[in-house]
């Protein structure tokens, strides 16, 4: 007789049957298609074979009308297994309380550490952090990428330099560098201005110190143009002056602005037929579990991915202490993208150049730089883009401290 493959889940009974001719009985319980298999016969009055659950009832019918004996050896299966649990109930809805418990207690944020910043400083980070869901007691899981919280901080508070973000089992550690503040021992030792570049002075505005140009001046890279000595010598006087005395010379703590009229060439080539992609609104999200590197989808893996789609994943990694688990789980974020063609006129071309063209400058510039005039040296078109020499005059802070980093 073939062997049939038992079917756990469903339960497997395996019995005993006794009378003469035992694989009698087998099969009959074939005939009135009741599945046996692995059966094996132990003497000439006795012989064994496993049969579903579902069909005891059906051979307990069938036994009836005969003069064999029926005695269950074993019982195999999960309908049983859920019948033990169920005598040990309490005992199991322990241990399963007791691991939730261990587990939101090992993979929950308890401890919130901030260095690197005054008190003050601490509390207002603190307020923030709990605005953006870190917290005590709550779940690692439900806590947003490191990355991101960091771009909200360094968002919110621009006087911090650098944010880092470490999360040690129970601990959630930041690292903060706040921006570097002139301290009163730099500002004794600004004791000269120089020009960072070349340009033409249009504003000054000196508060402490001795002016070396004037408004409509035309200074060079690395040019003296306010000093420290306030005291100004004739030559008479610096050759009757010794040359301990020239050591010997106190300066003072220069504090002064001045802005210059600076200027820039800009070259850039604008495609007439401009390709963007834009988002559609429809997403998707699909759930993973990942052992090593295998990985098992538990939910969303239903849905179809879109033709033209960005993925954003966003893996977590659950450990206890230092020890680090080795499963993760794995949430990927699936945006349906839309590319969009757009064909521009010659003067939109321009216009988008130009406004590509002020962007780049000003970034390169710093905030207090400011266009004051623009003009087009040369356009033209050629292989589908419009090519632009831009000519650029700006108004811009040229000062800088130190004599050792002038240009050459």
């Amino acid at each position: 007789m073939r062997a049939l493959k038992p079917s756990w889940l469903k339960g497997v009974i395996t019995i005993k049957v006794k009378g003469h001719y035992p694989e009698r009985f087998f099969d009959l319980c074939t005939r009135h298609e009741i599945k046996g298999w692995s059966i094996k016969k132990i003497s000439n009055t006795e012989c064994l074979g496993d049969i579903n659950l579902s069909d005891l009832k059906r051979v307990r019918q069938l036994r009836r009308k005969t003069r064999y004996k029926l005695s269950f050896v074993s019982k195999k299966g999960l309908p049983f297994l859920f019948s033990q649990l169920q005598k040990m109930k309490i005992l199991v809805l322990s241990f399963w309380v007791a691991f939730l418990i261990f587990i939101y207690l090992s993979q929950s944020i308890w401890m919130i550490n901030i260095d690197g910043i005054p008190v003050e400083t601490e509390k207002q980070l603190r307020q923030s952090l709990d605005e953006y869901g870190v917290k005590k007691g709550r779940l690692k899981l439900f806590i947003e990428d490191s990355s991101a919280i960091q771009q909200r901080l360094l968002a919110d508070y621009p006087n911090l330099l650098w944010v880092g973000i470490k999360q040690d089992g129970i601990i959630y550690k930041l690292d903060v560098v706040p921006k570097r503040q002139v301290d009163e021992e730099e500002l004794i030792n600004r004791e000269h201005l120089y020009a960072k570049k070349d340009g033409v002075i249009s504003e000054m505005f000196v508060a402490k110190g001795r002016p070396l140009v004037e408004i409509n001046d035309y200074v060079k890279k690395g040019q003296l143009l306010v000093t420290g000595e306030l005291n100004q010598k004739d030559e008479k006087d610096e050759d009757e002056k010794d040359e301990k005395d020239e050591g010997s010379k106190e300066l003072s703590t220069v504090e002064a602005e001045i802005y210059a009229t600076t200027w820039y060439e800009s070259k850039l080539n604008i495609p007439l037929v401009g390709q963007y992609q834009t988002e559609t609104g429809n997403q998707s999200k699909k759930y993973s579990l990942q052992i090593g590197r295998f990985q098992l989808p538990f939910w969303g893996f239903w849905s179809n991915d879109f033709d033209l789609q960005q993925v954003e994943t966003t893996l977590y990694k659950p450990s206890i202490g230092s020890w680090q688990l080795p499963i993760a789980f794995s949430v990927d974020q699936h945006r349906e993208m839309l590319n969009t063609e757009v064909n521009r006129t010659e003067e939109e071309a321009i216009e988008v150049g130009m406004v590509q063209a002020r962007e780049n400058l000003l970034n390169e510039l710093g905030a207090s730089a400011e266009i004051i005039n623009e003009k087009i040296l040369h356009q033209s078109i050629e292989n589908g883009k419009v090519n632009l020499h831009v000519y650029f005059t700006v108004k811009e802070d040229i000062v800088n401290t130190n004599a050792m980093n002038q240009g050459d």
